[in-house]
């Protein structure tokens, strides 16, 4: 088959996965089709420019997603969670799965969570944490695609985004943008695996283009490991303010105390272990030249200083 015959509908296309991966298929000449809540929206326009085939709709939309869907082979699924509606990114996901099944699409690559591999392995997560929810949620997504018998699937595991250093996802961690600090219950020792989402973007490209060799296959993404204080001064040398960002490490008797409240300290807790389910012999194989921080910190060093301005500016 031809690379002019794949025609591949993105979900989460304005976010970041989804834009690098529609970008980088359409370098390959394939078509792309996806849906946006507002066409007018940067990266929506982006899309427009580069001949993505879009839709304005939301994923409750299911006529405008079987309008999109139409006519596609290949499927990215890329699910936003919803805090307020836990039950909304499983309502959407069966909807779209269901829609593309009829649609005749052979080939799904799901984007969940190295979280699921945890679950899998029976990592102690908090009940009722946001953490358990979220990955509880991405391995139902994981169980949706694997019961609808797609000719060929895969699940991509991403780990922890360098992006979430940085404007706009950097609101998650704003003690590290405000206060230059970051309180966290992993450990001086831990190594954290962390991803470019443009890597992301590579893997599934070449799954993509070899259904059958990736068939099955659930793969932990990262693209760099290091510990939490090296990490944060390579941030902080970017940003021309060297030795300003700290890492505070929390007492295991401190994370107890707040594994109730709605901070992250329980997913942190989760992340020390996040290294083992990564196999970066595996990943290399795949993607020879994975992005390291520093080099995701050169590319994106405008958005670095914008993210951490000097204190006088």
């Amino acid at each position: 088959m031809s690379s002019a015959e794949h025609t591949v509908f993105i979900s989460s296309a304005t976010g970041y996965q989804g834009l690098a991966l529609s970008k980088k298929l359409r370098e390959m000449d394939w078509n792309v089709h996806a849906t946006t809540r507002d066409l007018s929206s940067p990266a929506a326009v982006t899309l427009k420019e580069i001949g993505v085939q879009l839709k304005e709709a939301d994923w409750d939309n299911l006529d405008v997603l079987r309008e999109s869907i139409k006519g596609c082979d290949k499927l990215w699924l890329c699910l936003l969670p919803d805090w307020d509606d836990p039950t909304r990114e499983r309502r959407q996901c069966a909807n779209m799965l269901d829609i593309a099944k009829e649609a005749g699409v052979k080939q799904v690559i799901a984007s969940t969570t190295l979280g699921v591999s945890q679950l899998d392995a029976n990592v102690r997560v908090y009940p009722g944490s946001f953490m358990e929810k979220h990955m509880l949620n991405k391995k139902a997504v994981e169980t949706s695609v694997e019961e609808r018998g797609f000719e060929h699937f895969t699940f991509l595991r991403p780990t922890f985004f360098m992006a979430n250093f940085l404007e706009p996802k950097v609101k998650r961690y704003d003690e590290i943008r405000d206060h230059r600090s970051w309180t966290t219950s992993m450990t001086a020792e831990t190594q954290l695996p962390i991803l470019d989402h443009h890597d992301i973007a590579r893997f599934a490209v070449v799954a993509f283009q070899d259904p059958a060799k990736f068939h099955g296959r659930k793969i932990g993404l990262a693209s760099d490991q290091m510990g939490i204080q090296e990490m944060l001064s390579m941030l902080a040398e970017a940003a021309d303010q060297p030795g300003s960002i700290k890492a505070h490490f929390l007492t295991d008797e401190e994370i107890e105390a707040q594994a109730q409240g709605s901070g992250f300290a329980n997913t942190h807790k989760v992340l020390r272990t996040a290294s083992d389910y990564i196999d970066f012999d595996e990943l290399r194989a795949i993607v020879p030249s994975l992005t390291s921080f520093k080099e995701f910190l050169e590319r994106e060093k405008e958005t670095v200083k914008r993210t951490f301005p000097h204190r006088n500016e």
